[in-house]
């Protein structure tokens, strides 16, 4: 009885497919391909783009369940962040969406926030076969029983930064911490402090960024104040970095949700920004443009990463190998606003 349902629903699926390998001038094998995210067959990004304006011309719906048969498969991914909350992941939960969409697939988000020891959601997510894959970013901030039983299932598990454990896609961080601190140099400041973050790949990446600069214009980098993430982890470390035995005319701030706390802190203790103090945040959303000053920030191309996490794991999924690596394209871009200014000369 299976076996008859499972032949129907592929007789009906390669007969739409025909239809979009017609009018796309490719072969079934080809449409197959794109369907299901596979890449055993080559073809350009043309031809993909091809088939999948085909496949809108003809208002195309994949038959789900007829593909849950044929690939032992459900279409769906998880991705589970820190904070959903937090408005740095806007761009890459679009990335995500739509690269899974491309996949005819869906997406399932968890927070790692809700799952600790006692939660039966990691259990439930995985015992039950509700999803084929799954997308992390930064397990070093996750409960470590959680991600032992992650590691515990054979569901391939794909990171969204640096992994010793997992393959991963990231992006160039370092690089973010570089671009800040050589802006802020080139407007004369020389007492520039790092705030914000936590032990983790990406954020010491960004100080080992800040680091490299300050070192190559001869001067001392200030110790990393990593107070963590959010407002107040930034109103906590403008008041650390006030106790240093030179006060900073300028900070670079690890985390741009921090860079509120900053401005807050600083308004507070009657420091002008950035007449007084030049600030500078890692990432962007578009609150930064509204505050006043507007934050001058180092963007992220958390929508590629987003794309790219998703078309590695649905490789992985189809049990293509995959090399880890940082997006170079694009790299992170400066955009200045009101929050730094030339130091004056004194």
């Amino acid at each position: 009885m299976v076996e008859t349902l499972r032949q129907r629903f592929e007789e009906a699926c390669v007969t739409t497919q025909r239809d979009i390998a017609r009018t796309a001038g490719v072969s079934v094998a080809v449409v197959s391909a794109v369907l299901n995210g596979t890449t055993h067959t080559r073809m350009s990004e043309a031809t993909r783009a091809r088939v999948l304006q085909a496949m809108e011309n003809l208002d195309y719906q994949p038959n789900q369940a007829a593909r849950s048969l044929r690939l032992n498969r459900t279409g769906m991914i998880a991705l589970i962040l820190h904070k959903l909350d937090n408005p740095v992941y806007a761009d890459l939960l679009r990335g995500v969406y739509g690269a899974a969409s491309e996949h005819g697939g869906t997406v399932l988000l968890g927070d790692a926030e809700m799952m600790r020891s006692s939660s039966q959601f990691v259990t439930r997510l995985l015992s039950q076969g509700t999803v084929d894959g799954i997308l992390i970013r930064d397990d070093q901030l996750y409960d470590d029983d959680v991600m032992a039983e992650l590691r515990s299932h054979p569901k391939p598990i794909l990171s969204l930064d640096h992994d010793q454990h997992h393959p991963w896609v990231g992006i160039d961080d370092r690089r973010a911490g570089e671009i800040a601190t050589r802006f802020l140099l080139n407007l004369r400041h020389r007492r520039i402090a790092f705030i914000g973050g936590a032990p983790g790949h990406a954020f010491q990446q960004r100080y080992l960024g800040y680091q490299q600069e300050m070192q190559q214009a001869g001067l001392e980098p200030a110790p990393h104040l990593a107070t963590g993430f959010g407002e107040q982890a930034g109103a906590h470390g403008l008041r650390q970095a006030l106790q240093l035995p030179a006060a900073p005319t300028a900070v670079v701030v690890n985390n741009i949700m921090s860079a509120v706390g900053v401005l807050a802190a600083a308004r507070d203790l009657g420091i002008a920004v950035p007449d007084q103090l030049s600030v500078v945040g890692i990432h962007d959303v578009g609150l930064m443009e509204h505050l006043r000053p507007a934050v001058t920030a180092v963007r992220m191309p958390m929508y590629e990463l987003g794309q790219a996490g998703v078309h590695a794991l649905y490789d992985l999924m189809a049990g293509n190998p995959h090399t880890s690596g940082t997006i170079t394209t694009p790299e992170p871009e400066l955009i200045i606003r009101d929050s730094a200014t030339a130091l004056a000369d004194t």
